[in-house]
């Protein structure tokens, strides 16, 4: 009976001030304020100074006889009736007059003893303040008799909670009604000044660097920084330890709350311990088959120094010393720490966490799983395109060698070629022995075409490109809508390869259509050096098919996009400048082409892998027309033949650098031999059948020329320089056979068409008998029937109709363009001021 009756005297004093203890001054100030009402609650982590604190202030306060103090442990929650031993004790101590027969109702748990001390309390002539240290200990039961004691104290009783984390008391009840007041851990955090002054306690000179050093590793918790001051005081070293590491700092985590953990908390601990942040579905997913209930308590419990990871709440993170000294104290088997981390990478993934995800499969090495979550993401292209900086290729720096899934061999491959190493890429995806099958998962094959696109193109394998670029064109529709938008990369890297296939297989309008589509397309700041390789190229290639004014708006375009992202630097800057310098040389201006010449060269020069011969040919191509303007035809020719076109080289390419060359043996008068190389080429091709009748017009045959323009001008949809030239030449033919008027009507046709974009060039090195006829061509005699070319007669009919120009593009398979122009041309010769007036017209002179 002794012993159970006997009081412990330490539970009932407050803590002495500890040596060379932090002044609180603005807390304990606020702690006034605060304890004027019913319930004061603080909490922290172990070491952050709670205790202290509410000493200091007590110590301040009106006197030690108005404040029980209790100090609680876990033999009070086991035997509740010593608890309220030292409870009673507590309140005699601060002056209550309380009956004798209390003990022996606490004793037998009898509620009479509760109801009696909440009278007398209640009748006390002065309000009293009761600190519960260690509150978190107390079962439900003895929080909720507590309760009861404050709310029957008529006002008389206030409390001051203490504990690790939030007690499970009815808090709630008493915020509603504004008697709550509460200290968390982040007021009880020591700022920059306090550190200076704690080590200045401490006999310690902290300089900047040392200041920031501990604020880094302590993150401002108060014992933290104190055994920091302490062993630097004990060393005398000036530099600030390794406290992860630190005898100090792994005592005082060791002995205040590692060796109390139970075995499912041990667990539970050292699963939450292998995460960098969580939330409380992630904690209860890892920390084991015991954790039942609410984790976060269970992890404030167990003292875990919880902090929340994002201002929205709800993600959490341990404190960084403290992480750091649980998973050296608290390992995990090695099987058992990798089956934690995929689960964690399982989640992130899930939760749309990749860079998480594949942090968890990295950290244990289990690359084939990080390998299947990127793939599975479809991110194997933000790889690709984000470079050696990217987050994704920067956490996969480690992976091995040699992949043994089809998921390894894509992002290995991309991560190769993130790093520019197109020969392992190559080496990586060759031969088809490693490709998901039809049956396998859609984001695999995709995954697979992905890879193979990039070595393709990178390899210059026109033939793989075009096969690849189509079956993930065909794929790609396959995948859900939201994970493109999500994705959009991937839309505008399918496009982007399928234009390079048409480039490189000479299908320049198809190649033009898809560009543009890749320029429209959805699209992020990752894609910004995608999207300015495709407007580059599709100025590129709308200057070669003769729409000048739309090359030089794309490249304008270009070139602003360029000036405003530096993301684009990776990609090729230099193509614009060739579709310039082709549109200047076109609308012969030669200073402006020159000046864009120059560039282009200079940037293909510094271009490490420009991968393309079509851009160093069409530079020899615009060179070679501004020699001839000039005069120097044999320069022209030399720079033709010495163009350094990569092998295999394109074959339309060659077929341009070849057309070049020959229509300047034929402006040198070298018929023969243009001939011979006529005879090489594609007959079937309208240049060659162009060709063939300048040549023959050069060697005294007007008759073979005209014909083969006529040929040439009965096709559809032609480009609009290779029907400037067929007019060209009809007109040169026409007015060498003596048909004047229809010379000049071909000739005008002509000029209309190069109306839009100004490319006189052809019309300049044109026949002299044509540009004579140019200069003394004269107006229509009045009452003339106009003379209308069949096709503009046949837009004429559509007018007639009040067809739009995109339906009769449609209907004469041409482009919008090209009917404008035919109808600026039948507005012209008919006099006309409107569509209308031109039918009107057109009936009365018959022509309708």
């Amino acid at each position: 009976m002794a012993a159970a009756s006997a009081l412990l005297s330490a539970k009932l004093a407050r803590p002495e001030p500890v040596e060379r203890a932090l002044p609180r001054e603005q807390l304990i100030d606020a702690l006034w304020t605060l304890t004027d009402l019913a319930v004061t609650v603080v909490t922290g982590p172990a070491g952050s100074g709670k205790s202290q604190l509410i000493a200091a202030w007590a110590d301040e306060g009106p006197g030690w006889d108005t404040i029980a103090w209790l100090t609680l442990d876990q033999d009070d929650a086991r035997q509740p009736a010593r608890m309220w031993r030292h409870l009673l004790a507590a309140l005699r101590r601060a002056g209550v007059l309380l009956p004798t027969v209390l003990l022996e109702w606490t004793a037998a748990h009898d509620h009479r003893a509760v109801i009696e001390v909440a009278a007398v309390l209640a009748r006390h002539p002065q309000p009293l303040v009761l600190v519960l240290d260690g509150v978190c200990r107390l079962s439900a039961e003895q929080l909720h008799e507590i309760d009861f004691l404050l709310r029957n104290a008529q006002g008389n009783l206030r409390l001051v909670l203490i504990g690790r984390h939030r007690p499970r008391f009815p808090l709630h009840r008493y915020r509603l009604t504004d008697q709550l007041s509460e200290v968390r851990a982040a007021d009880l955090v020591v700022d920059a000044d306090e550190v200076r002054a704690l080590f200045a306690l401490h006999d310690v000179d902290l300089d900047a660097g040392a200041l920031a050093d501990v604020m880094w590793q302590t993150r401002g918790w108060l014992a933290g920084v104190r055994l920091c001051a302490m062993a630097m005081r004990h060393t005398g070293a000036a530099t600030v330890p390794v406290l992860a590491s630190h005898d100090y700092v792994v005592d005082y985590f060791t002995g205040e709350i590692f060796d109390r953990l139970t075995p499912a908390r041990r667990r539970l601990l050292a699963g939450v311990g292998r995460l960098d942040t969580f939330t409380a579905e992630l904690a209860a997913l890892v920390g084991g088959p015991q954790v039942t209930g609410d984790v976060l308590a269970e992890l404030e419990e167990a003292g875990a120094f919880l902090e929340p990871a994002e201002e929205s709440g709800g993600t959490y993170r341990l404190h960084p010393l403290f992480a750091a000294v649980l998973r050296d104290r608290l390992p995990l088997p090695a099987e058992e720490e990798r089956a934690v981390r995929i689960l964690a990478a399982r989640w992130c993934a899930g939760q749309g966490d990749l860079p998480g995800a594949v942090r968890h499969a990295t950290a244990v090495g289990a690359w084939d799983e990080a390998a299947r979550i990127i793939v599975e993401d479809l991110a194997f292209g933000e790889m690709i395109m984000d470079g050696p900086g990217g987050e994704l290729v920067g956490l996969l720096a480690g992976m091995p060698a040699t992949p043994t899934t089809p998921h390894g061999v894509v992002v290995a491959a991309a991560f190769a070629l993130a790093h520019d190493d197109i020969v392992r890429a190559e080496r990586l995806v060759a031969g088809d022995a490693w490709l998901p099958g039809a049956d396998a998962p859609l984001a695999s094959r995709i995954g697979a075409c992905f890879v193979r696109q990039s070595v393709a193109y990178e390899t210059g394998d026109a033939e793989r490109l075009q096969a690849v670029t189509h079956a993930a064109a065909q794929l790609l529709p396959q995948v859900d809508p939201g994970r493109i938008a999500a994705r959009p990369e991937l839309g505008v890297f399918v496009l982007s390869g399928v234009a390079t296939a048409h480039l490189r297989a000479g299908r320049l309008a198809e190649a033009a259509g898809s560009f543009a589509a890749a320029v429209r397309a959805p699209a992020s700041e990752r894609c910004g050096g995608l999207v300015a390789y495709c407007i580059q190229h599709l100025a590129f290639t709308e200057a070669h098919l003769g729409r000048l004014r739309e090359a030089y708006d794309t490249a304008q375009r270009a070139f602003d996009l360029v000036a405003r992202t530096e993301a684009l630097n990776r990609g090729p800057r230099h193509i614009a400048d060739v579709a310039l310098a082709w549109v200047a040389a076109e609308r012969y201006d030669t200073e402006t082409a020159w000046r864009y010449v120059y560039s282009a060269e200079a940037g293909l020069r510094t271009d490490s892998c420009p991968r393309e011969s079509a851009y160093a040919a069409t530079l020899a191509i615009v060179r070679s027309r501004l020699l001839r303007a000039r005069g120097e035809l044999p320069a022209a020719l030399s720079v033709l033949r010495g163009a350094p076109v990569q092998e295999p080289a394109r074959r339309w390419v060659r077929h341009e650098l070849d057309l070049a060359e020959l229509r300047v043996l034929v402006a040198m008068g070298r018929h023969e031999e243009a001939r011979t190389g006529l005879d090489r080429l594609d007959p079937e091709r309208p240049e060659v059948t162009l060709l063939r009748g300048s040549a023959a017009l050069a060697a005294g045959d007007p008759q073979h020329a005209a014909e083969s323009a006529q040929r040439v001008l009965r096709r559809l949809g032609l480009p609009v320089g290779v029907l400037v030239e067929a007019w060209l030449l009809l007109a040169a033919a026409t007015a060498r056979l003596g048909d004047r008027e229809r010379a000049v009507e071909a000739l005008q046709t002509a000029v209309d068409f190069t109306a839009d974009d100004g490319g006189m060039r052809a019309v300049y090195e044109s026949d002299t008998a044509l540009r004579d006829l140019l200069r003394q061509r004269a107006p229509d005699p009045p009452g003339a029937v106009p003379v209308l070319s069949a096709r503009q007669v046949e837009v004429l009919r559509h007018l007639a109709e009040l067809a739009p120009a995109e339906e009769i593009a449609a209907a004469m398979h041409v482009s919008a363009g090209t009917v404008r122009t035919h109808i600026r041309a039948v507005l012209r010769k008919l006099q006309a001021t409107s569509q209308d007036d031109a039918v009107r017209r057109a009936r009365e002179t018959g022509l309708l």
